[in-house]
């Protein structure tokens, strides 16, 4: 498929980009790597009039060791970020993640502020021109006034658009507590990355058309902790996560008691899902087996996939919402002693 005629910009700085989108009086997206705007281009998903390139823009492509904190220009390619000695060694589950991305080309190309910022998607709104035109409007494509054709809104509720977040370094980045620097007209504001997404499927990422995410700051992570990824997809490339589970864990001493938790789920909801009980479950007691069973089944009734990608059901990624909790689980402390 070709792309549709569009105006194109390639502002040199970071305030002559945000200059140029808060100035925009036509449909106006920002570009960088373009692994995921050019496709919804090409489908005629997504067909803005100007496209802002910003990937020229110096000094938004590093890793850099902070104090307290490692901070990941918003440029910076996924690949540079799997390939990172600094990564792998603090954050070994960010490295997974960032490798899990499609293909090498993917990741050559893909920026992590593109995958943190990625659109969601839905087997009936991921489709063609000719396949809308034998279908009623989605919701997620249409106005507001359409309805969702998957999972219709009872008459008199508000429309709800569930079309699923599949970002692989997300729920890594938020379970390692790392926020996120934007900068818009306004100013510069930084947030924890888990207020970046809304929840809603339809406009799943809280950016003004203006703004743009520029850093991600990622606390160091003190001794005897670790993090892990697993990610289940039909092809062992290319495809996006049917069910992403992130863990950190830190703990006392190596065989010591478990000092804090995080468990993020992935693709299973328009945003990053965090399993609020595993720290409760976790914290102050030495993990065993029986624990990390508590943890997976609190991972079990917290995913609530929908019928809305096709490669496999809701029932069986909800179940291996608790198989994989497991096995990340697992993954982080053999981590940890063998450290």
């Amino acid at each position: 498929m070709s792309l549709p005629r569009f105006e194109y910009e390639a502002p040199k700085t970071l305030d002559e980009a945000i200059s140029l989108l808060s100035e925009a009086k036509k449909d106006t997206k920002v570009i960088a790597g373009g692994t995921d705007l050019v496709v919804a281009m090409k489908q005629r998903r997504i067909t803005p009039a100007v496209v802002v390139n910003i990937k020229g823009i110096k000094g938004l492509e590093y890793i850099e060791n902070g104090k307290g904190d490692v901070r990941i220009g918003a440029l910076t390619p996924l690949n540079s970020i799997e390939e990172s000695e600094l990564i792998k060694e603090r954050f070994p589950g960010l490295s997974k993640a960032a490798g899990a991305v499609g293909a090498p080309q993917h990741r050559n190309a893909g920026t992590i502020g593109g995958n943190i910022c990625l659109n969601t998607r839905c087997w009936y709104y991921n489709q063609s021109p000719f396949f809308r035109k034998c279908r009623p409007v989605c919701y997620k494509f249409g106005s507001d006034k359409d309805k969702c054709q998957l999972f219709p809104t009872r008459e008199g509720k508000a429309n709800v658009c569930y079309s699923v977040f599949s970002g692989d370094t997300a729920p890594v980045l938020i379970a390692l507590g790392a926020r996120v620097k934007i900068k818009g007209p306004a100013g510069e504001r930084t947030i924890p990355l888990t207020g970046l997404y809304t929840g809603d499927g339809k406009r799943p990422v809280a950016l003004s058309p203006a703004e743009i995410v520029t850093e991600v700051t990622i606390p160091v992570p003190p001794k005897n902790s670790s993090s892990a990824y697993m990610k289940y997809r039909i092809r062992e490339a290319i495809d996006f996560p049917l069910l992403g589970v992130a863990v950190k864990i830190a703990l006392e001493s190596k065989a010591g008691a478990c000092k804090n938790a995080s468990v993020v789920l992935g693709a299973v909801a328009s945003r990053p899902v965090e399993v609020g009980e595993a720290e409760k479950i976790l914290k102050g007691k030495k993990i065993t087996d029986e624990l990390i069973e508590q943890v997976a089944e609190a991972a079990f009734k917290t995913a609530k996939p929908l019928a809305n990608l096709l490669e496999c059901s809701p029932q069986y990624r909800k179940r291996l919402a608790r198989i994989f909790t497991k096995r990340a689980i697992n993954s982080a402390l053999e981590s940890i002693k063998s450290a």
